[in-house]
């Protein structure tokens, strides 16, 4: 079991994973071809790892080390695609809204002293076909040596309240420190991990 950063041509493999086993969220319901450029934008620019059986990637890891900076990044990269993307939604309320609330959470989730310079991990996947293999853990630690030699010593990460992943990350150091609503109604927690 290998942890290697991922490839570009591997984003789409990564979206689909993430369209798949990440049920939940406002990423989630958008179409596969934003979700392929959001992670071809993040593994340019950001940390992606995979994991991959028979050159199939069967879970990924994706952070970064400035949430706020992340965003406006993002926005400023890929222009075009997001007017055409907000023009297909340009009737929905429900996404503008969630789309705001999406931009705004680095204000919400910043925490006493470390605000938005406390680098994120933004999520994690492993195919159910192939859970309870460690490859979770073994993402973490390449993302954690990852931090370690940008000398980041602390790093977060945002869960909804609801999740299964709560048990994940509790189990593997990390620390609940604040509650917040990113989205109106749905609480999630902020965990802090000490590297």
């Amino acid at each position: 079991m290998k942890c290697t950063k991922a490839l570009e041509q591997e984003s789409l493999q990564i979206a689909k994973l993430h369209k798949e086993f990440i049920p939940t969220g406002f990423l989630s319901q958008q179409s596969l071809n934003f979700l392929n450029v959001l992670y071809l934008f993040l593994i340019r620019h950001e940390i992606v790892y995979v994991i991959k059986e028979d050159d199939k990637v069967v879970g990924f890891i994706a952070a970064t080390l400035h949430t706020e900076g992340l965003f406006k990044s993002f926005l400023k990269n890929n222009i075009g695609l997001l007017m055409k993307f907000s023009l297909s939604n340009l009737f929905s309320l429900t996404f503008f809204k969630k789309a705001v609330e999406t931009l705004m959470a680095p204000q919400k989730i910043a925490i006493d002293n470390l605000d938005n310079t406390v680098p994120e991990l933004l999520s994690i996947v492993v195919d159910k076909y192939y859970a309870g293999r460690g490859y979770g853990k073994k993402m973490l630690v390449c993302l954690e040596e990852e931090f370690k030699t940008s000398h980041e010593n602390v790093y977060k990460v945002i869960v909804g309240a609801n999740l299964e992943a709560n048990s994940f990350y509790r189990n593997n150091g990390f620390n609940k420190e604040k509650e917040i609503e990113l989205h109106k109604g749905d609480l999630s927690y902020v965990y802090m991990k000490k590297l």
